[in-house]
């Protein structure tokens, strides 16, 4: 059975640690910053980046750490291991694709288990020769530990991944700038290996292990139990406010003093990219450092980080390898450019390290002084005596949210976290006394007044230290809900009172009560959650109070919306547009008390509507009547109103509209008489359209469209259906007596056609006949087709009316022939001669 971290003590863990490092560090020679690295790693669960020139023992080094840290109840390792190269795909990483999903499904998944989330550590050798895109990927799938392929996401248990790397940093960074920061970002500690050794007892011990032909002989074992203990112990590591202010301070000094090297030397590039994963990561990197200390040097330290710890991130936030003497050491002797170039780079970071390491002490000193002055509690405690004389709602809620801004996740330092809970208490007192005092003499609580309520309640709901006081703020905010219920609808019943009251001013009263309402709703739920059961009666308290309210709305509708005299469909549309913005806002208030309010009001107003409309409507013209029904139905229609309805509620005046109507509908207005001038200058021509005009306003198709309107109520009258037609018969019978005139004296002022013996007076002819305009009136304008199509429906009619229209009809048949053969007549002359 595997061990739990609990059934590991921390002593023997610690002990296995350190004997298992030590002996390493007795195996690989001034490697002690990258075995310092790699066991951070391995606390703190993050990854490591190796690089340096062949022969450096890099791989040997990862093998002997990664390949003998052992399961304990199985003896073996967990570790992924694979080299790199440039035709390592994904597959090869990750897993196999699983080919019996792919068959079945259709679906690509892997077979994680078979790649390096498969295992508790992976060592990825020669990582820089794989592609940038499968680099990329490496990294998304180390820092997220888990792997998304369609829609099934499998979590990995790979904790601590150690890659490697022949190429130097400046290679890599001439090759891909992007691949190389992507790795700064997400890869925690990086060291450089050098070619040779500073200290010249590790080359001479080297030369003589292998001329006697000795091997490291590793025998200490690690196991994952091992870590798993030392690992819950990093998590268990505070970081005080002021190391987390000196963590702060130093990346910020650390990421300022490298940029200015950047400006000195333009081919560098700081080996870590400062962004907001490195500071989480670098907090965890600090945890680790307080266990290693724990483990090597202060075994009764508390697992609590100080300010000298800070100093050991320099193993987190610069490329490690040699210290900074050795590094002095190695540039006098190195001759390859590229290793003196990662030489340089070491020796700039550390001294840019130290350099912000000094600015750490000053900053912290002063932080909870800083701090303070930032938090400017002053203005708080001002706001706070005033609220405790006079609640005022808005500043209530600013001064709340402002505290709870200020305490969540609250001041670094414990001394002016209590001074802000000490202000945020005065702030949940001087509700309290206010709630307590009830709403008595306010007037109905507005929205505002509710939303300081909430405001100050979620302030003690996020603090834990503020949350003793919930109950007696639930116990007061009950009172204060209830007496803003009732003041509520009693508000709303006194609006019966006001003579005053207008359509305009309920519906932003009842949209006012809803918000009301639903803010105390909120308020209710706040308050059954933080004292459950307790207050049973303030549920039924709300709805009792919101079914009087609506009950009086819908009461004080019924005097405002009664139908006004709206003589525009402007007015219609306004009066509609409230009448429906107050159902909106009384369903949302109690939908049981808006059911067939809109429809109950639209009708007399409809009628009302309907009755203006009418009586305003001309009643000389069957047309201009026509028109008015249509704008008439046109507008109740738009506002949802029923147009039969309002037509049968104004009935009376309709029929005395029409009644008016057959009174206008006197003898038709005769023509100019014809002369021969003006039968043959155009003049008749004129005169027929002016008479034409005068009465076009009347007819049977105007009295069909008429009729259509008018089907809700049974269309026209008899009544006036005969005066139309008897009217429009007149009127026919006048404008055929015209035309005949017209033709007659136009013909007798003319040659005949056999008086045309020459073309040349056959074509003076044919201009006369074309200056008159009849030939146009009868052809373009198709005069006696439209007067034949009004003589038969009239034909139709019974008695006088349809015998006169099949008499003209007749006369219409003689005009057309007479035309039509003397006008074919000079036609033919014209070409003939």
């Amino acid at each position: 059975m595997t061990a739990t971290p609990e059934a590991i003590s921390f002593d023997s863990a610690a002990q296995a640690f350190r004997e298992f490092f030590s002996e390493i560090g007795d195996a690989f020679l001034e490697r002690e910053t990258l075995l310092t690295q790699i066991e951070l790693g391995l606390l703190c669960r993050e990854h490591v980046l190796v690089v340096g020139p062949p022969g450096t023992a890099k791989s040997a080094l990862v093998g002997a750490v990664l390949g003998r840290i052992v399961d304990q109840s199985t003896g073996r390792p967990s570790v992924f291991s694979k080299q790199l190269a440039e035709n390592t795909v994904q597959t090869d990483l990750i897993g196999p694709v699983d080919f019996k999903v792919l068959t079945e499904t259709g679906r690509t998944e892997h077979l994680t288990d078979e790649g390096m989330l498969g295992s508790v550590h992976a060592f990825l050798d020669e990582v820089f020769d794989g592609r940038d895109m499968l680099l990329r990927s490496i990294l998304n799938v180390l820092h997220e530990r888990e792997l998304k392929h369609g829609k099934r996401i499998t979590k990995g248990q790979c904790e601590c991944a150690v890659m490697t790397s022949n190429r130097y940093l400046s290679e890599v960074l001439q090759r891909s700038p992007e691949t190389l920061q992507a790795f700064a970002d997400r890869i925690s500690f990086i060291c450089f290996t050098p070619k040779s050794f500073a200290r010249s007892a590790s080359r001479a011990q080297m030369l003589k292990r292998s001329h006697e032909g000795q091997r490291p002989r590793l025998t200490k074992r690690l196991t994952l139990q091992d870590l798993d203990c030392l690992q819950s112990i990093v998590e268990r590591v505070e970081v005080p406010a002021a190391v987390s202010e000196g963590l702060e301070v130093l990346a910020d000094a650390l990421e300022a003093e490298l940029l200015a090297q950047v400006a000195k030397l333009p081919d560098y590039v700081p080996t870590k990219y400062f962004s907001q994963r490195s500071l989480v990561k670098a907090v965890w990197a600090l945890k680790a450092a307080v266990v290693r200390d724990q483990i090597y040097r202060r075994p009764e330290r508390a697992l609590v980080a100080e300010i000298q710890d800070l100093s050991f991130l320099r193993h987190f936030f610069l490329l490690g390898g040699p210290t900074p003497g050795e590094v002095e050491s190695l540039m006098k002797a190195a001759i390859d450019p590229r290793e003196r170039a990662q030489l340089d780079i070491i020796r700039v970071e550390h001294k840019a390290f130290e350099e912000a390491l000094k600015r750490i002490e000053p900053s912290v000193d002063v932080g909870a002084t800083r701090e303070r002055e930032a938090l400017a509690l002053k203005n708080d405690v001002t706001s706070i005596d005033a609220l405790t004389k006079v609640w005022v709602p808005k500043e209530g809620s600013t001064t709340a949210k402002a505290l709870l801004a200020k305490i969540v996740p609250g001041p670094r330092h414990a001394e002016n976290r209590t001074q802000v809970l000490r202000v945020a208490a005065s702030l949940l007192t001087a509700c309290e006394q206010h709630l307590l005092r009830g709403v008595s003499g306010e007037g109905r609580s507005p929205v505002s007044m509710i939303n300081s309520v909430i405001d100050v309640i979620q302030l003690a709901q996020r603090v834990p230290e503020l949350r003793d006081r919930l109950p007696a703020l639930a116990q007061a905010s009950t009172l204060f809900a209830m007496q803003s219920a009732e003041f509520i609808a009693v508000s709303a019943e006194g609006t019966s009172y006001d003579d005053t009251a207008l359509s305009e001013h309920l519906v932003p009263l009842t949209s006012n009560i809803v918000d009301e309402f639903a803010r105390l709703q909120e308020l209710a739920q706040m308050i059954e959650l933080l004292a459950p059961g307790k207050q049973p009666t303030l549920v039924p308290t709300l709805r009792t109070n919101r079914t009087r309210a609506s009950k009086a709305l819908r009461q004080v509708a019924e005097t405002v919306f009664a139908a006004p005299v709206v003589g525009t469909i402007e007015g219609l549309g306004t009066f509609s547009r409230r009448l429906r913005e107050f159902e909106t806002a009384l369903t949302q208030l109690e939908p049981t008390a808006s059911q067939g309010i809109r429809a109950a009001f639209l009708k007399p107003l409809g009628i009302a509507f309907a009755r203006a409309t009418l009586l305003k409507a001309p009643v000389d013209r069957l047309d201009s009547l026509a028109t008015a029904l249509q704008n008439l139905a046109d507008g109740l229609h738009s506002e949802g109103i029923d147009v039969s309805a309002s037509l049968q509620g104004a009935r009376d005046v309709l029929n005395s509209q029409l009644t008016l109507l057959m009174r206008s509908l006197k003898k038709p207005l005769p023509a100019d008489p014809v002369t021969a001038d003006s039968a043959a200058n155009g003049t008749a021509f004129e005169a027929y359209h002016r008479r034409l005009d005068a009465n076009e306003g009347n007819g049977s198709r105007q009295l069909g469209r008429l009729n259509t309107l008018l089907q809700p109520v049974g269309g026209v009258p008899r009544a006036l259906h005969d005066t139309v037609s008897v009217w429009e018969v007149a009127n026919l019978n006048d404008r055929v007596n015209f035309l005949r005139t017209w033709l007659d004296t136009l013909l007798n002022g003319l040659p005949t056609v056999a008086q045309l013996p020459t073309a040349e007076k056959a074509d003076r002819t044919f201009l006369q006949l074309v200056k008159s305009r009849l030939p146009h009136l009868v052809t373009r304008e198709a005069e006696l087709i439209r007067i034949s199509g009004s003589l038969q429906v009239l034909r139709e009619e019974p008695g006088d009316v349809g015998k006169a229209a099949a008499s003209l009809e007749s006369a219409v048949q003689g005009i057309a022939v007479d035309l039509k053969t003397y006008a074919e007549g000079v036609l033919a002359a014209r070409r003939q001669r």
